[in-house]
């Protein structure tokens, strides 16, 4: 017996032992043609297209062993899927460290290969999210960059989101902002300003919020002063939050899931979220609110 007569058989059986019900009350002509429908779709996929349906349907489930199965299938059908095999990480290493170790590792083996097929030459720098094959290593870099805000590692931090925006320098991913909030932990003004500059952050809330906190840090609060007011001027609730007394249900919904509407409260809060324990610092919290304190007693409100 062939292998692809024998996988036929071992999916027909999980097939029917998924609908179990449906195989005790219909008719069995038309259960089989289901099956084979639904078989025949899956064996037209090539093994790059069916590992990627493999890792959609484990990001669906509920919990990491099933979602662990999936992706062990995936790579067995793909062994350079880095997004499965980056997700993989999450499921079977519990220590941070372990993480970043198997992280870095799946980063130096793609980024060997990349370069021997040429997507680290020149020309390509600056490009990676433009080019599909480069995106992985975008996200798997981005993962790590994560791990290291959440173990407050800014260093390590700064140097992968660094990398990112060299990669990337439209940066797709929204790196700058994980970085400029390093910057802001660092108390580097300077690569925040130059940063700031090279996205134009005089657009961005989140970018302002970042070098008033950075300017208040270093003590020039002139300029923290007058970015906060700036905010003021832009977000009707930036006042209001800075007091601490925005409500959840003044925000809107999708900001659970880090999805805002640019130059809102929303985007400072997602933005600042590897960062919210500088907004517990009570000096600087008084600082703001008595620089906008001085706009409700200005005599010309």
């Amino acid at each position: 017996m062939s292998n692809n007569s024998e996988d036929a058989i071992r999916a027909l059986n999980a097939w029917l032992d998924q609908h179990e019900d449906e195989v005790a009350d219909g008719d069995v002509d038309e259960i089989l043609q289901q099956f084979l429908a639904e078989y025949n779709a899956v064996e037209s996929l090539t093994n790059n297209e069916q590992a990627h349906a493999l890792f959609e349907q484990a990001m669906e489930q509920e919990t990491a062993p099933e979602a662990e199965k999936l992706l062990k299938e995936a790579v067995e059908l793909d062994p350079d899927f880095l997004d499965a095999k980056t997700e993989l990480v999450h499921i079977q290493y519990d220590d941070p460290i372990d993480q970043i170790h198997q992280w870095l590792n799946l980063l130096h083996e793609e980024k060997e290969k990349l370069k021997a097929d040429g997507y680290f030459d020149k020309e390509n720098i600056g490009d990676f999210w433009l080019i599909i094959e480069t995106r992985p290593y975008m996200r798997t870099l981005y993962t790590l960059a994560k791990q290291y805000l959440d173990m407050e590692s800014y260093t390590l931090a700064i140097d992968i989101l660094e990398d990112m925006i060299e990669l990337d320098t439209d940066d797709h991913l929204g790196a700058r902002f994980d970085l400029a909030g390093c910057y802001m932990m660092m108390e580097d003004a300077e690569s925040l300003n130059q940063l700031f500059d090279q996205y134009e952050g005089s657009g961005s809330v989140s970018m302002i919020f970042f070098q008033a906190i950075t300017a208040y840090r270093i003590g020039d609060y002139d300029l923290a002063r007058a970015d906060i007011l700036r905010l003021n001027d832009t977000i009707p609730e930036f006042s209001v939050f800075v007091s601490g007394d925005l409500k959840d249900e003044d925000l809107d919904e999708n900001v659970q899931y880090g999805i805002y509407e640019p130059g809102t409260i929303e985007e400072i809060m997602c933005n600042m979220t590897p960062f919210f324990l500088v907004l517990e610092n009570e000096a600087l919290l008084i600082f703001m609110n008595q620089c906008l304190d001085q706009i409700d007693n200005s005599p010309l409100n």
